[in-house]
């Protein structure tokens, strides 16, 4: 198995743990701090700030993140944090979320964007 393979293996299998732990969070009331493990999630296994994300758009985080798997964790994540704002009743904050989502997604290769 190549380098970049076993790396993208290990990434998927994080981001099935982290999911996991979301829907515990969740299911406990702990909106909060699901919230947070979002955010420590896009650190510790993309290195993305998600305020830095907010601040200047999906397109050049989707250029810094480079492979089309990466882009995809990033955007499964934040489909989690929009799910996570609309379970504590910010529709409209959900809604920037999924845009987000969107934006990534659009820009992964092969895709029309």
């Amino acid at each position: 198995m190549s380098i970049q393979r076993d790396y993208i293996q290990r990434l998927v299998e994080a981001l099935a743990q982290v999911t996991a732990r979301l829907l515990t969070l969740r299911k406990a009331g702990q909106t909060g701090e699901a919230l947070a493990e979002v955010e420590r999630a896009a650190g510790s296994l993309l290195g993305v700030d998600l305020k830095l994300l907010e601040a200047i758009g999906p397109g050049p985080i989707a250029v810094q993140l480079g492979h089309p798997e990466k882009i995809e964790v990033l955007a499964r994540l934040l489909d989690e944090r929009a799910g996570l704002e609309r379970a504590r009743g910010d529709e409209a904050a959900a809604a920037r979320w999924e845009a987000r989502a969107a934006g990534l997604r659009a820009a992964l290769p092969g895709r029309p964007g």
